[in-house]
């Protein structure tokens, strides 16, 4: 099966994934728990990884098909690899030779753009092989566009799982450590609600334009035994070779009968594929709330005190020591009080 996507229809999802993942990982980096990068080149990352990442999407369909075409599916996956990885690299030499200037500076923004690429690699897999599973519908079929929204789902629910990376962020941004993370709770809700949006769609494919095609041409027909009219509509399910038609019934001055309506493909395989859409789609959303309220979690105070602790045992607080020498004096001090009804040795 070869790749039949453009690349306009990849590269904007990549593009998103690569602004997303730009900003995440300047965040997270230049994070006080992490600190081995500078803070404040958030938009210089996010507008490098996108041209980055678009450009990748927008070359993988012309990659990936050649290969699909002698090797199958399984070659697609090192494509990707030799792609992204490479392009992270570039993203992070550029992004830490813009806002460094220095040649070291480049040298370790081309390890953490590799890094960071490596992390982004499953979201660009569950992209691309939610596109590929798009290819299993004929082309302007309902199935055939609820496989295009469900690319556009996947994303979303990966970039919204994405930004759990940035929960440290909301407890340092109490402590006056960094800028309060907005852009990244925003994606969150955004993707959050781009999923709902896309599960009525799926919804309204299911419950209204499948049962309506089913009861508009109700009846089985050979395409062979129905007069050839280019201009009878046609409504495609995408799946199977069944075909139903509404009749016009022939008398014998029209001779044979005559289509108003033809549906092409089965019912079932049909429903099949949107009600899977619509478990798919259940399960992104669910994910989706779930990591909005981990971000709400993240902001509240018991983050807070999770954030000082492991701040704290990484050794990046000095004030952390003080602290850690008088709770130390006083285990020593309870450990050394004698017990209720214990005489200490010096008495006896």
């Amino acid at each position: 099966m070869r790749m039949r996507m453009e690349g306009w229809e990849l590269g904007l999802p990549f593009a998103l994934v690569g602004a997303a993942a730009g900003w995440i990982s300047a965040g997270v980096l230049a994070s006080p728990l992490v600190d081995v990068a500078l803070g404040g080149k958030q938009e210089v990352a996010a507008v490098c990884a996108g041209i980055i990442g678009g450009l990748i999407g927008a070359l993988l369909p012309r990659v990936v098909a050649p290969r699909q075409a002698w090797h199958g599916r399984g070659s697609t996956w090192a494509c990707l690899a030799a792609l992204v990885l490479p392009g992270g690299a570039l993203a992070g030499g550029l992004i830490a030779g813009i806002t460094g200037g220095s040649l070291y500076t480049a040298a370790t923004g081309v390890v953490n753009g590799v890094i960071c690429a490596a992390a982004t690699l499953p979201i660009c897999g569950a992209v691309l092989e939610a596109a590929l599973r798009a290819e299993r519908a004929r082309l302007g079929s309902i199935v055939a566009a609820s496989d295009r929204r469900a690319v556009w789902q996947i994303l979303a629910a990966s970039l919204s799982a994405a930004t759990l990376a940035a929960l440290p962020e909301w407890p340092a941004a109490r402590l006056g450590q960094v800028p309060v993370p907005e852009i990244v709770g925003a994606l969150a809700l955004g993707a959050w609600i781009a999923i709902g949006l896309l599960i009525l769609a799926d919804a309204a494919a299911l419950g209204h334009r499948l049962p309506r095609a089913a009861a508009d041409a109700a009846e089985p027909c050979s395409p062979d035994a129905i007069a050839p009219d280019p201009a009878v509509p046609r409504v495609d399910l995408g799946l199977g070779d069944d075909v139903h038609a509404r009749l016009a019934r022939g008398d014998a001055y029209r001779g044979r009968d005559r289509a108003s309506l033809l549906v092409i493909g089965s019912h079932a395989e049909a429903r099949a594929a949107l009600a899977g859409a619509l478990r798919r789609g259940a399960l992104c959303f669910a994910l989706g709330a779930a990591v909005l309220v981990a971000h709400r979690w993240a902001a509240g105070d018991g983050a807070v005190h999770a954030y000082r602790a492991a701040h704290c045992a990484l050794g990046h607080d000095r004030n952390c020591d003080a602290v850690e020498q008088r709770r130390r004096a006083m285990e020593r001090s309870h450990g050394n009080r004698p017990r209720t009804g214990e005489r200490r040795p010096d008495l006896l």
